[in-house]
């Protein structure tokens, strides 16, 4: 790529400053995504024996055009994990998709608006997502309808909340980070004096039907969405549940479990943990993950139907929960940081069968040379 970079038009010195930009990106993903691997490698050394020359060398043909010398690191975990005796060759290296192929595809900054959690009941139907009772955006305190109010307003809002309530940054979470269950209007009071950036939401209570695998965390289903660079139709790329394990979150960096979920809305036999470590049920409940996946057309269409309001955006991820009423809602739009090891740890391509067309769009539109 710093070949295509220095080919650009433009001056030297804007040529130069891409580079430069290019290179540290790079720099810094190798040295998170080589320390990450280093980790699931202590853990299981057997995924670090050396791949199959001809699979190695497919692999290679395909991801050097980013970067001649990526880590195979992600195709070993992937192809232990998945046990799968043949793996793809498409399977991406987890550096280059965070160095070339997202920020090629969502390389509209702007659009990372539509991912704050404040704002999700602005862009769609009540209903859709948790209910928002008290927003603290960049300080400023507003109310359930926006308008802003001072702290005698808000501790007085407070007060007539019923409780427990969820209450979560609204901006820069990952793996369910600061996230709250709060039980009473003192500990409320004391941190909305305390956060710059926080929703405060009322907790939706899921269906017996998800909650049976884990009953303390909402479990939820994550769903990555594909908008083509041929034609702007969106696509559901991959889908998988995710519930907890003995804490009150579902996110797999707080210690939960990730199934892939097949396209006939069943899982697909077993679940992962973070590092990669494999269970045919679950750990607490002793569920086999074989399951089906309730009213999977349902999620499928609410998944579709917001992901082609996320304009800018031709990759998103979707979290969405089933609640007790038997309806499918949304939870979180995930627009950058994508986890692409959640399918693939499974032996899937992240993009599937649009892989190549992703591939060819980013060769020629990569974001350091358009």
């Amino acid at each position: 790529m710093f070949r295509e970079i220095l080919k650009k038009p433009g001056s030297g010195k804007e040529k130069l400053k891409m580079l430069l930009i290019y290179l540290s990106r790079k720099r810094g993903a190798k040295k998170a995504w080589d320390a990450r691997h280093g980790i699931v490698f202590d853990h299981h050394p057997e995924f670090n024996s050396e791949l199959d020359k001809g699979l190695r060398s497919a692999h290679r043909e395909v991801w050097e055009p980013f970067n001649r010398s990526f880590n195979d690191a992600t195709l070993k975990i992937c192809r232990s994990t998945s046990g799968s005796v043949k793996p793809n060759p498409l399977i991406i290296p987890e550096e280059i998709f965070q160095t070339d192929i997202e920020p090629s595809l969502n390389r509209h900054p702007e659009a990372h608006y539509l991912a704050h959690k404040s704002f999700y009941n602005r862009l769609y139907e009540k209903g859709v997502f948790p209910d928002d009772l008290l927003h603290v955006v960049n300080g400023e305190l507003l109310d359930d309808r926006y308008k802003t109010i001072d702290i005698g307003q808000a501790e007085a809002l407070v007060e007539n909340f019923s409780y427990p309530l969820v209450v979560k940054p609204n901006i820069d979470t990952w793996g369910g980070s600061e996230i709250q269950f709060v039980k009473g209007a003192k500990t409320l009071k004391k941190v909305i004096r305390s956060k710059q950036n926080i929703v405060v939401q009322k907790k939706i209570l899921q269906h017996t039907e998800l909650a049976k695998y884990h009953e303390k965390s909402l479990n939820t289903v994550r769903v990555y969405l594909y908008k083509s660079v041929s034609d702007n139709s969106v696509h559901i790329v991959n889908t998988v549940f995710r519930m907890g394990n003995g804490m009150p979150i579902d996110n797999v960096a707080s210690g939960g479990l990730v199934s892939l979920v097949k396209d006939d809305g069943f899982m697909h036999g077993y679940a992962l943990d973070r590092y990669g470590k494999k269970y045919t049920e679950h750990p607490l409940s002793g569920l086999p993950f074989t399951g089906e996946i309730p009213e999977f057309g349902e999620l499928q269409n609410l998944a579709t139907e917001i992901a082609r309001k996320l304009f800018l955006l031709r990759v998103v991820g979707l979290d969405l929960c089933y609640d007790e009423s038997g309806r499918w809602r949304a939870i979180e739009i995930n627009t950058k940081g994508h986890s692409i090891r959640f399918a693939q740890y499974a032996g899937v391509p992240f993009f599937g069968n649009f892989t190549p067309e992703v591939i060819s769009y980013c060769k020629k539109n990569h974001w350091a040379i358009t």
